[in-house]
C-alpha cells in the first residue's frame, strides 16, 4: 500500500518545461551564408590527419596528465553529488537512534514520605540509629535504555519536490555538457599551442638562415673593402645587418623556449623547454563535417547545456509556485524502552507512534511570492541567454568559415610572393657582384625575402588554428 502511494506521489504534478526551438525567437537559415569547404566524411581522430607522432603523443599525455582536464573530472563529480543532494528531498528520511541514561533522585526533599520510602525496617528506635538517619541522604536511581527508528516524509502531493528533483538532474546534465565542451576546447587550444611552437621553431630557422646570409654578404663586402674596392659605408651596413640578425635569433629562441615550456606544463611534465625541435607545419588539414545551422542544436554541448538550463529554471519556477500551497508530512517512530539493555530487543517493551502534520503559509511578509517572482525572472533570463548563445554560435561558424576561405587565398598569394622575392634576392646579388646595384638594394631584398617567408609561416599557422577553431565551433568530436 505504501509503495503504491509512493509511486503515485512520485509521478504526481510535475511540470513539462521542455524548450523547443520554435519558441525561441531566432532566425535560423537552412544553410550557411559562407559555404563549408568541400571535404570527405570525417573518420577517426581529427589530429591523425597531421601525421605527426609527436603531436599524437602530446595529446595523449595532455589527456592523461593535464591538470585542467583532471579538474574537469573533479568538477563533474562535484556536480553529480550536488544533484544527488538536491534530489534527495523527495524521499523519506529514516533515522536510527540508541540511548541509555541513568537518573538519580534525592528523596530527602519529600520529607516524611522520603524517609518512609528510604527506610528498610522502619521499626528500630535506638537513639544512635535515629541520629544516623537524620544525617543520611536518601536517593533513588532509575536506568533507562532506548532503541528506535524515526520516519519523516513530506508527501509531494503538488509535485513540488519532484520538480526540484528534475531541475537538479537537468542542471547536472547541463554542467556535464559544459564540462564536455570545456574539455574539448582545452584540447583544441593545446593543439593550437603546439603548432604555435612549431611555427616558432620555423621562425627561428628563418632568423638563423637570415644571419648566415648577412654573414656571407658581410664577408664578401669586407674582402672587397680591405682591397679598396668598396667603401666603408657598405662594410658598416653589412656589419649592422649581421648584428641585428643576432638579436632576432635570440628573440626567436626565447619565444620557442617559452612555448615549449608551456606545452610541457600542459602535458603534466617538467618545463625543460625542449619539446619541439626540428618540426615543420603540416600541409594537410582536418576535414570539416558537412553540417547545417540546425545541427548545432544537437552537436554543440554548450548549446545543449543552455537548453537544459532553461528547462531547469522552468522546473524551479514551478517548484517556487508550489511553495505557496499547503504541505503534508508523515511523522512516526518505532522502538523499545527498557531498564535493562538486554530487554531492548524484547517486543514486550515496544513503543511506537504515527501522525501527520499539515502546514500552510499564512503570513511571511511576501517572501514566498517574491521567491516565485525572482525565479520567473531567472527563467526569462535563461531564455535570453539561450538566444544569445545560439546567435554567438552562428556568428562563430560564419566568421570562421569566412576566415578559412580568406586565409587560403592569402596563403596561396604569399607562397607566390616567396618565390618572387627569392628570385629578386638572387638577382640583386648577381647585380651587386657586377657592380650595377648598391649593397643597400641587396640587403633590402634579402630582408624582404625573409620577412615574406616569415609571413607565410604565420599565415599557415593561422590557417591551422582557424580550422581547429572551426571544428570546435561546429561541435566536432567532444568525447
Amino acid at each position: 500500500m505504501v509503495v503504491v502511494l509512493f509511486i503515485t506521489l512520485l509521478s504526481g504534478c510535475a511540470s513539462n518545461t521542455l524548450v523547443k526551438i520554435e519558441n525561441i525567437n531566432v532566425q535560423m537559415p537552412e544553410i550557411w551564408e559562407t559555404s563549408i569547404p568541400s571535404s570527405e566524411k570525417v573518420t577517426g581522430k581529427w589530429w591523425e590527419v597531421f601525421d605527426d607522432e609527436d603531436l599524437e603523443s602530446f595529446i595523449s599525455d595532455f589527456q592523461k596528465n593535464s591538470p585542467d582536464l583532471q579538474s574537469i573530472i573533479d568538477n563533474k563529480n562535484i556536480a553529480y553529488q550536488s544533484s544527488k543532494i538536491n534530489s534527495a528531498g523527495i524521499f523519506p528520511s529514516l533515522n536510527g537512534s540508541v540511548s541509555a541514561d541513568t537518573s538519580v533522585q534525592n528523596l530527602s526533599g519529600f520529607g516524611a514520605i522520603g524517609s518512609f520510602l528510604g527506610s528498610e525496617s522502619g521499626q528500630e528506635d535506638s537513639s544512635s540509629q535515629d541520629s544516623e538517619s537524620l544525617n543520611e541522604v536518601i536517593s533513588y536511581a532509575n536506568s533507562t535504555a532506548r532503541l528506535g527508528l524515526s520516519l519523516q516524509w513530506e508527501l509531494d502531493i503538488w509535485g513540488r519536490l519532484l520538480n526540484g528533483r528534475k531541475a537538479a538532474q537537468k542542471n547536472y546534465e547541463a554542467i556535464s555538457y559544459d564540462l564536455s565542451y570545456i574539455g574539448f576546447s582545452a584540447i583544441i587550444r593545446a593543439t593550437q599551442s603546439y603548432f604555435q611552437a612549431v611555427e616558432s621553431y620555423g621562425q627561428m630557422m628563418i632568423a638563423q638562415e637570415s644571419y648566415d646570409s648577412f654573414l656571407e654578404i658581410r664577408d664578401l663586402v669586407k674582402d672587397r673593402y680591405e682591397r679598396g674596392l668598396k667603401s666603408s659605408l657598405d662594410y658598416r651596413l653589412a656589419e649592422t645587418s649581421v648584428s641585428t640578425s643576432k638579436v632576432l635569433i635570440e628573440s626567436r629562441s626565447l619565444q620557442l623556449k617559452s612555448l615549449n615550456r608551456r606545452l610541457e606544463i600542459l602535458s603534466g611534465k617538467y618545463p625543460k623547454g625542449n619539446l619541439i625541435t626540428g618540426k615543420a607545419l603540416p600541409v594537410s588539414l582536418p576535414n570539416i563535417e558537412s553540417v547545417i545551422p540546425a545541427d548545432l542544436l544537437t552537436r554543440r554541448p554548450d548549446i545543449r547545456s543552455l537548453f537544459l538550463k532553461t528547462e531547469s529554471e522552468g522546473l524551479l519556477l514551478a517548484q517556487a509556485k508550489r511553495n505557496l500551497l499547503p504541505g503534508i508530512s508523515l511523522n512516526g517512530s518505532v522502538g523499545t524502552s527498557a531498564q535493562k539493555l538486554e530487554d531492548l530487543f524484547n517486543a514486550d517493551y515496544g513503543i511506537w507512534n504515527m501522525g501527520y502534520s499539515l502546514t500552510a503559509p499564512i503570513f511571511n511578509a511576501g517572501r514566498l511570492r517574491a521567491a516565485a517572482d525572482r525565479q520567473e525572472s531567472a527563467q526569462n533570463k535563461s531564455k535570453k541567454d539561450l538566444l544569445k548563445g545560439l546567435l554567438n554560435a552562428f556568428y562563430e561558424v560564419e566568421q570562421l568559415l569566412e576566415l578559412d576561405k580568406s586565409l587560403l587565398i592569402q596563403q596561396e598569394a604569399i607562397n607566390d610572393a616567396v618565390q618572387h622575392s627569392s628570385d629578386a634576392y638572387n638577382l640583386s646579388k648577381e647585380r651587386y657582384d657586377k657592380g650595377v646595384t648598391t649593397l643597400e638594394s641587396v640587403l633590402n631584398t634579402q630582408r624582404q625575402y625573409n620577412d615574406i617567408r616569415s609571413q607565410y609561416l604565420a599565415i599557415s599557422r593561422q590557417r591551422i588554428e582557424n580550422r581547429l577553431s572551426l571544428i570546435l565551433a561546429l561541435g566536432g568530436d567532444t568525447n
